[in-house]
């Protein structure tokens, strides 16, 4: 009796901690969810992609957590880095118009008309809980006091943990002047305490206008959640324009026919950053192998390509390196123009680096 009780109550706990602890998210209110019950991605539940898609291939090895959870608390040899990571300091207050910094994963800073843009911010876990998703040590820490004094936009692609931390957020919200959200994510950021005003959520192919830039919404094919629960949040990538250049920031997904419709309705662009990492045989429609984003960055006529989803956290089987090998075999048979920024090193398409610098590690 006593045990049952136990265990009773160690559910209640993780129930209660899930409902109530802020680092899970808060749930729409009555405007937002008009807006999510409008959306045609959404079918009356949840929200869809553009074309069926599986989050997990059941018959594969790779999708089960038994296989999973054990080779991601003990690593085979290989599959991390051995030393911290090479990286170079920065002052993102001194940034000048069309200059961009990668700080790992899939965090960007950017300077476009005179306005500071960054994407996904994360500096911390991705995981809810003190435990896994800790990320990659770098040779020189990246923290908030990293990040521009202003930040003019803040684009988050949707709301997993390695995109939306908890943490960032509230040493980052008081320094942003927009946020510009996909559809349900709003709730997140109010629950945090960020000022609702500050806050623009967007459909798939919404946009708005801020100056001289425009910021579309993009479809991709992916899938939303911070517990338990999924896609009652849309997902997505975002695309800024201004006049002479465009850039395009993937976010996450699988690869698919949303690729071409994006271009078709650009017309390609001069610089995109895509999703290249995390992959794995058990989750094959949600996210890209480097073939693929070599692939997506062919469909979108990309002048100049950067693959960004890796080199901070460790989420799937393959060794850190893995991702950035393969995808410079693949771009180079489609005869890309691709560029590997290190960590935290600011360049411009007119100079893109090329340095192998993982192989040094």
């Amino acid at each position: 009796m006593e045990i049952f009780i136990v265990i009773v109550l160690f559910i209640a706990s993780v129930f209660a901690f899930m409902k109530f602890a802020p680092v899970f998210g808060g749930r729409p209110d009555a405007k937002s969810q008009k807006l999510i019950e409008a959306s045609p991605n959404f079918n009356g539940k949840v929200f869809v992609n553009l074309e069926p898609t599986i989050d997990m291939v059941k018959k594969s090895p790779q999708a089960s957590m038994l296989n999973y959870v054990p080779q991601a608390l003990f690593p085979p040899k290989g599959k991390l880095p051995t030393k911290p990571l090479p990286n170079l300091k920065f002052d993102a207050n001194a940034l000048k118009n069309g200059e961009f910094i990668w700080l790992g994963h899939v965090s960007l800073i950017c300077k476009l008309d005179g306005k500071t843009i960054i994407t996904d911010p994360v500096l911390h876990r991705a995981f809810p809980l003190p435990v896994g998703g800790k990320p990659f040590a770098y040779e020189h820490a990246i923290t908030a006091s990293d990040y521009p004094e202003v930040i003019d936009v803040a684009l988050i692609s949707h709301d997993h943990y390695d995109h939306l931390d908890h943490k960032t957020i509230l040493e980052l919200k008081d320094r942003i002047a927009k946020f510009l959200v996909p559809l349900g994510v709003k709730a997140h950021l109010v629950k945090w305490g960020v000022d609702e005003g500050k806050i623009y959520e967007f459909d798939w192919f919404g946009d708005l206008k801020i100056g001289n830039l425009n910021f579309t919404f993009c479809p991709s094919r992916h899938f939303s959640g911070r517990t338990f629960k999924r896609n009652t949040t849309l997902w997505g990538g975002w695309a800024v324009e201004e006049a002479g250049f465009s850039f395009y920031f993937s976010g996450d997904g699988g690869y698919g026919k949303h690729f071409k419709m994006i271009n078709e309705k650009f017309g390609g662009f001069d610089l995109v950053f895509i999703e290249n990492g995390a992959y794995s045989d058990g989750w094959p429609y949600v996210h890209m192998k480097p073939e693929e984003s070599a692939q997506a960055l062919k469909d979108l006529k990309a002048k100049l390509g950067v693959p960004v989803h890796w080199g901070k956290f460790d989420l799937s089987y393959h060794a850190w390196d893995e991702p950035i090998k393969r995808f410079e075999k693949a771009a180079t048979k489609l005869e890309l123009n691709y560029a590997t920024p290190m960590i935290a090193e600011v360049f411009t398409v007119q100079n893109p680096p090329r340095k192998k610098w993982w192989d040094e590690i």
